[in-house]
């Protein structure tokens, strides 16, 4: 596995070790983590992919949205009676991607909206989105929307994680919504410290490093 020059320069014992799926072993994973994926991964959708959950349960599985990877569409495209144009699409997930979902910091502005943990809140009547779009304004570090969601059988998800597959977040330093999108999984990792710093820092291929 490839291993950082910068790790020769390195003092800290906890700096020179490398990632693997043991640091993952003894994290529990509930609704409000978030899960990093790895950077070597094939898959595309999930490739250095930040994902908050939603749900995660032995019976009903885990689902979660992806925060860090951006389409091209716009609310606006999506729903005709909506006129902001300025509001992001994100790609939430390979899974029934013709459906829409949004993370918000409304709490119970928004009514029928699911708390997930870390003042984070789960979908809730459109019609009360509608209404704060209207009144307040989009305001991006408030309310994220999403086609598509990330989902997997529990077994499913546990056997990954034991293949190097995904880091488990359960504290960030920031809101979610507080980071830049383009750089959110290599800060999360970097707050960690010691071998998810390192993590951050790998190449997606490095045989080209």
């Amino acid at each position: 596995m490839y291993k950082s020059e910068n790790n020769c320069m390195s003092n800290n014992k906890d700096d020179l070790k490398i990632w693997d799926a043991s640091f993952e072993s003894n994290k529990e994973i509930h609704t409000g983590s978030i899960l990093l994926g790895e950077p070597f991964m094939q898959d595309e959708n999930f490739k250095k992919a930040v994902i908050v959950v939603c749900e995660h349960s032995p019976n009903e599985g885990t689902l979660g949205f992806v925060f860090n990877k951006v389409t091209q569409l716009f609310l606006s495209d999506l729903i005709d009676e909506i006129e902001l144009e300025d509001i992001k699409i994100y790609s939430g997930g390979p899974c029934e991607e013709d459906t829409l979902h949004y993370i918000h910091t409304y709490g119970t502005k928004i009514k029928n909206s699911i708390h997930i943990g870390n003042g984070l809140y789960w979908g809730g009547e459109f019609n009360d989105v509608k209404s704060i779009l209207y009144s307040n304004g989009y305001e991006e570090n408030q309310i994220r929307f999403f086609i598509g969601y990330s989902g997997w059988q529990y077994v499913q998800l546990m056997e990954e994680i034991k293949e190097h597959t995904w880091v488990i977040n359960n504290q960030t330093r920031l809101s979610i919504f507080e980071y830049e999108v383009e750089s959110i999984w290599s800060d999360i990792l970097k707050e960690m410290g010691g071998a998810y710093k390192i993590l951050a820092t790998y190449p997606e291929n490095p045989i080209f490093n």
